[in-house]
């Protein structure tokens, strides 16, 4: 019958050799090789333990506490190596650390296998007997000791380590570093108290020990996917990221001194990372000290940096980078170079601004013209002055609407609107410029969405789309009229030209609440929008062989797409628009206004 001490034992080693197969299958992973060789080594000291235990005469017994101390040498090396990998620093592992490293289990087992003639390793040995088994109990010498004290180092090294990783990583990984820990900490408490007599002499909970562990590091690999999922792949791809991206990236701790700098920020320095760790970011670039904020809080900004000799415009955010219990350690600084946006964008606000302006003074000076030459010219040719009129409030109608949405678009931020009311009101106003147009609505009349003032000209402009474009007027001279009038033109001007047009013109407007958004879709019986004019809206850009006849459906996609809508065409007969835009909830203000 095989004892108890011996069962356990060899449960021990089954485990490990189970948990050693596993380790094998992950072979290609960081830190699979030696957790191999540590599950290894431990299940073959728990069978010469075994045997011991089983072992006749003293002599062999000695033999076999000479293979489990000649074991013991891999185990702690074994996992320090495994956690540096897992960990991510494979770099540490130099060749001369390496060298050092195993200096000590060399010398140990040489004197492990000359003990007899030194006694260094253990001076004498005495054989406890019990009713199951007999186990050698040696009397350890120096060396003994010294190695266990190496062991314990090389352990708590590692687990030192793990523990870092643990208290700054995602809670999937913490799991993965517990697992590592217990397997660990278990045996080697068991191997301690052993050796400091802790527990009877005949009985060494070391190989108890191995079984706990053996059956953490498997439930770890089966669920944990310890192994197939190492935090070292995610901290790489950082270090990569961080190394690699073209935002100049500078990390400072908390008294604001530089910690590190990637590629892209080398530029504003003249000393690389290594030189610069520790210096004062005050003294190299106080223009971007000053952008940093007091410790724990964010902060976006726009600074000027001297670069190459010239002056660059950067957007500055700022992000506090926090330890343990949420001390902030320090700042991680990035600045995305805006110069060429800053002055494309003043650029372009300068020449709308001065285009705008011209325009309306110049085209005021060409309608005050054709005014005075219409009672001069030739009755028959007063339809030609009429259309220079005509063409005239219709450009200057378009840069004024075109200023409208631009200053709508910079000032308003997206907030609760009452879609039926803004809706009731637009389409009152469409009836009342196009009388004989069939326009209709329906809304649900609690329906509240994200949206701005601005969506009221977007619709109008959709509502005008609709009944201009329509091609059942009989009259081809007045669909001519209307085109040119199109949805950015002069209402005043196009009314007469639109009487026949907007004769037959029939429009829904219908609004569907989703759990996602609110869609509302204008349709007409038109011919319907072209497909290239479609291509360009949905693109969101023209180009020199592919464009629009018009602005005025860019004007609604930039009104809808500023509050978190998005603009469709639908299916159909005839022209169908669709907004989605964000559901918003009904704010407090509107019940109170409703209780008044």
């Amino acid at each position: 019958m095989v004892s108890t001490p011996l069962a356990v034992v060899l449960l021990a080693a089954v485990v490990g050799m189970g948990v050693a197969g596993l380790v094998w299958l992950h072979r290609d992973r960081p830190g699979a090789g030696p957790l191999a060789a540590f599950v290894i080594s431990a299940s073959l000291w728990a069978v010469a333990h075994g045997l011991e235990l089983a072992a006749p005469g003293v002599v062999l017994m000695e033999r076999l506490v000479q293979m489990q101390l000649t074991l013991s040498v891999v185990v702690p090396v074994a996992w320090l190596v495994t956690v540096l990998e897992y960990t991510g620093h494979p770099g540490w592992l130099t060749r001369k650390r390496v060298a050092l490293l195993l200096i000590e289990p060399a010398v140990f087992v040489t004197l492990v296998w000359s003990n007899g003639a030194h006694r260094l390793v253990f001076r004498s040995v005495t054989v406890a007997t019990t009713a199951e088994t007999s186990t050698l109990v040696p009397v350890w010498g120096l060396a003994r000791w010294g190695h266990l004290a190496y062991m314990l180092v090389l352990i708590l090294a590692g687990g030192v380590l793990l523990i870092r990783m643990m208290l700054r990583t995602t809670e999937h990984f913490q799991g993965q570093v517990l697992a590592l820990l217990v397997a660990i900490t278990v045996p080697t408490v068991g191997h301690s108290i052993h050796a400091f007599d802790l527990v009877p002499a005949s009985f060494d909970p070391t190989s108890l020990g191995y079984v706990v562990s053996g059956v953490v590091l498997s439930a770890a690999m089966l669920r944990g996917q310890l192994l197939d999922v190492a935090p070292v792949t995610r901290d790489l791809g950082r270090e990569a990221v961080f190394a690699e991206m073209d935002d100049a990236v500078v990390i400072v701790d908390g008294s604001g001194r530089i910690v590190d700098i990637n590629a892209a920020a080398t530029v504003f320095f003249s000393a690389g990372p290594a030189e610069l760790s520790g210096r004062e970011l005050a003294s190299e670039l106080p223009d971007l000290a000053e952008t940093v904020p007091e410790a724990g809080k964010r902060a976006q900004t726009e600074t000027r940096l001297e670069r190459d000799g010239a002056v660059r415009y950067y957007d500055v955010r700022i992000t506090p980078l926090y330890r343990s219990y949420g001390v902030v350690s320090g700042h991680l600084i990035s600045l995305r170079d805006v110069t060429n946006r800053r002055q494309r964008e003043q650029r372009i606000d300068v020449l709308n601004r001065l285009l705008r302006h011209n325009i309306r003074n110049e085209m005021n000076v060409v309608r005050g013209n054709a005014d005075l030459l219409t009672d001069s010219v030739d009755p028959a040719e007063r339809d030609r002055i009429d259309r220079i009129v005509r063409t005239v409030d219709s450009i200057v109608d378009r840069s004024n609407k075109i200023g409208r949405v631009s200053e709508a678009l910079e000032s308003e931020r997206a907030r609760p609107v009452r879609l039926p009311e803004l809706l009731e009101t637009v389409v009152a106003d469409a009836r009342e410029r196009y009388p004989e147009a069939d326009i209709s609505l329906s809304c649900p009349e609690a329906c509240w969405v994200d949206g701005s003032p601005a969506l009221t000209l977007a619709f109008e402009e959709l509502l005008d789309n609709a009944v201009e474009h329509s091609s059942t007027s009989p009259d081809s001279q007045a669909r001519q009229d209307a085109v040119e009038h199109s949805s950015t033109g002069s209402r005043q001007a196009a009314d007469g030209a639109l009487e026949q047009v907007a004769a037959a013109v029939t429009v829904d407007i219908e609004v569907t609440v989703g759990d996602d958004g609110v869609v509302v879709r204008v349709s007409d019986d038109g011919p319907g929008i072209a497909d290239h004019e479609r291509e360009v809206i949905l693109a969101g850009e023209e180009t020199p062989l592919q464009h629009g006849s018009g602005v005025g459906l860019w004007l609604v996609k930039w009104v809808v797409r500023n509050v978190g809508g998005t603009l469709s065409f639908g299916d159909g007969p005839g022209t169908a628009v669709e907004i989605e835009l964000p559901v918003a909830a009904r704010p407090p203000t509107a019940d109170r206004q409703t209780d008044r």
